[in-house]
């Protein structure tokens, strides 16, 4: 199984589009900062895993499309060669 990180390079090296992993926002961290301690360290693991959690969705669905897209290429491949080979052995059966 892919993490989002290897996903996400696949798709850029593939010259797909995706966005970068965002950084917290400011509004949230003032929020957090005027919390207690130890519930703004809570509140900071629970929005950073909320990013994350959004951001692999972000990632997932083009890396869904990319990996049919190239399975699809791949099978039409596939048939052309198999195509060609009985076109092939085709041919060298009417030559002898």
């Amino acid at each position: 199984m892919l993490t989002t990180d290897q996903k996400e390079t696949i798709l850029r090296r593939a010259g797909v589009a995706v966005p970068a992993f965002p950084s917290s926002r400011s509004c949230d961290q003032q929020q957090q900062a005027d919390a207690r301690p130890i519930l703004k360290d809570h509140l900071q693991a629970d929005e950073q895993r909320n990013v994350a959690q959004r951001w692999a969705r972000t990632i997932d669905a083009p890396f869904v499309e990319y990996s049919a897209a190239r399975a699809a290429r791949s099978l039409r491949g596939a048939e052309e060669a198999r195509r060609l080979g009985a076109l092939r052995d085709a041919s060298d059966c009417s030559t002898t």
